[in-house]
């Protein structure tokens, strides 16, 4: 598979460093899992597209890269026979992580080192978990413990041998394996949140709770995201913020955004930036007035369209790493959904407090639409444009109450994207298939 499995062949005849493709002590592989310029942060990011985050005037989309256009209308040829960031970005990822995993086995080290060792090798083991249920994400079915097993996963890439072919599996067996490498990536993380773009303890308990959800086990989100907030309980209060301006959250890497955890970020793309690009109307008035949310995550672009400006990366790329605001609501819609309400307000208020003007929060009570439903409305519009709302869509389609048909307006008419579609896993790149063989997702 070129560089394993569909990224640039180019990527495997020029080594970005000797060094650093042949490492030769612990700094070496540190520095091989500080590549965040080589994409070792890196998410994918059509979903975001083709979720209903955005929407984009139809006279502008022909001027959008093929990818993204194919992504935001669920065309059957997303990728057009070309390779995409989407798939490349992870495996190139994991690829890393397992130079990393492969090397450190045969690593002599003294008491001295041996918290360094256990650091980085954990942290190669989260990288290559984050990376893998990345792709699960986008290019297989949604988890369904009912179908797990009989659906197809996603190539597992364990080794660092680049000639060793994999096939897709199943689902499940795609599960056990993200869930195997936190596990023990959990075992050897014990620090604290330091530099964000590395791995730590709060990490690994918050994709813990991240997953869990995505899977419907509540109980296990629940947990993880209650242990995950045990020792990253930190808020950013917007107050402290110029919402006016043209990006109002602090720039990565400067720690004053006490919520991030770790850093991820989408590839840059072209839609969210259009200024024919916004998003939902009644997503955007949803918002009430002294919600600072409203001026710190979106811009007036006229013409009624009001555009996205609040990526936690401090820029028009879009951030998709883990943060405290995303576990408070894990938790509140896990408490929610096991019967303890008081619990989940609790935290939704904790929250909030946090995203109004000083002295204008009035606590929320369970309401007509019930606790659930709050949590939910609020997840919607707290975590826009992180990248989380795909997953969401697909999750929440499984239950009939909660499934919603999305549209959008093109040049050739509407386009309808109905609950359990097909469409709703991208296809794998076509580079892919004809180097590897694997099956294709159906559309």
């Amino acid at each position: 598979m070129g560089l394993l499995f569909g990224c640039e062949p180019a990527f495997l005849d020029q080594k970005p460093d000797k060094k650093l493709v042949v490492p030769q002590q612990l700094s070496d592989y540190q520095a091989l899992l500080d590549a965040v310029p080589d994409g070792m942060n890196t998410a994918p990011g059509l979903h975001a597209i083709a979720s209903d985050d955005f929407y984009c005037l139809p006279g502008a989309l022909g001027g959008l890269p093929p990818a993204e256009r194919g992504a935001y209308l669920w065309a059957k040829d997303v990728f057009e026979g070309k390779s995409s960031q989407d798939w490349d970005a992870p495996y190139k990822s994991i690829f890393y992580a397992n130079v990393v995993l492969s090397g450190l086995d045969g690593v002599v080290t003294g008491s001295a080192s041996a918290a360094q060792l256990a650091a980085i090798q954990g942290s190669a083991l989260f990288f290559r978990a984050f990376a893998h249920y990345n792709l699960v994400s986008s290019f297989a079915a949604p988890f369904d413990k009912l179908t797990a097993q009989s659906l197809p996963g996603i190539p597992l890439r364990l080794t660092a041998d680049v000639n060793q072919l994999s096939d897709r599996g199943t689902l499940q067996q795609t599960y056990d394996q993200i869930i195997s490498d936190l596990s023990r990536a959990e075992a050897l993380l014990t620090g604290p949140v330091t530099y964000t773009n590395r791995p730590s303890a709060p990490a690994v308990k918050a994709l813990f709770a991240r997953i869990y959800l995505s899977m419907a086990e509540y109980d296990k989100a629940l947990d993880a995201a209650s242990k995950a907030l045990s020792l990253h309980d930190k808020l950013l209060d917007y107050n402290t913020l110029n919402a006016s301006a043209r990006r109002p959250f602090p720039a990565m890497f400067t720690g004053l955004n006490p919520e991030i955890i770790f850093h991820a970020s989408m590839p840059g793309m072209d839609l969210p930036i259009l200024s024919e690009t916004g998003v939902d109307s009644l997503l955007y008035k949803s918002y009430e007035a002294d919600d600072l949310r409203k001026a710190c995550f979106f811009t007036d672009r006229g013409g009624g369209v009001f555009g996205f400006k609040g990526s936690y990366l401090g820029s028009a790329t879009l951030f998709a790493g883990l943060a405290t605001d995303e576990l408070y609501l894990i938790r509140a819609e896990c408490y929610a959904r096991t019967g303890q309400t008081s619990l989940a307000l609790r935290d939704l208020n904790t929250l909030l407090k946090q995203r109004y003007k000083a002295g204008t929060f009035k606590e929320i009570v369970a309401g007509s639409q019930g606790v659930l439903g709050l949590v939910l409305l609020e997840r919607r519009k707290e975590l826009v444009a992180r990248g989380l709302r795909w997953s969401d869509l697909r999750r929440l389609n499984l239950d009939p109450v909660m499934a919603v048909t999305l549209q959008r307006n093109s040049v050739d008419g509407l386009v309808r994207l109905l609950p359990g579609d097909n469409r709703y896993t991208l296809p794998i790149p076509d580079t892919e298939i004809a180097l590897s063989g694997i099956s294709q997702n159906p559309r």
